[in-house]
């Protein structure tokens, strides 16, 4: 497994714009009301993905309703703070942003934070799967 996501993504400047655009117009859309994208796995087959709830915990975490975003999503503040990283990374000088993805990759590399992410977002997502309650949440517009 790759351990240095995040510092890759803020060395690519082009990517990370994309993703910030992306992540803005999912949160602009459902903000006004309208339908974002609708998860594909939940539309097939009935169960939520890992991420489900994500945008709508983003919103309300945004709004200052911590109690309803963690009860969406607990990992809506990891999410923006991610967001927020790339965000202020996209518009930070090459020599600054270079400097600010070593510090990055170095955190990555001595935590392993990438894989205990990722593992405990399949691990809670899981939990969610299992728990008959959670998933009413999850599934509620």
């Amino acid at each position: 497994m790759k351990s240095t996501v995040l510092s890759d993504l803020i060395r690519e400047r082009i990517l990370m714009g994309f993703v910030v655009a992306i992540a803005a117009f999912q949160l602009v859309l459902t903000a006004s009301g309208l339908t974002g994208w609708e998860c594909p796995l939940l539309k097939l087959t009935g169960w939520p993905c890992p991420g489900c709830g994500l945008t709508r915990a983003v919103l309300a975490l945004l709004h200052g309703e911590w109690k309803k975003s963690l009860t969406l999503h607990a990992f809506a503040p990891i999410l923006l703070a991610a967001l927020a990283l790339i965000g202020i990374a996209s518009f930070l000088p090459q020599q600054q942003r270079q400097r600010l993805a070593d510090t990055v990759e170095n955190i990555e590399k001595r935590t392993r934070l990438s894989a205990v992410l990722l593992i405990g977002f399949v691990v809670y997502w899981l939990i969610r799967l299992l728990l008959p309650a959670s998933l009413v949440l999850v599934t509620q517009k």
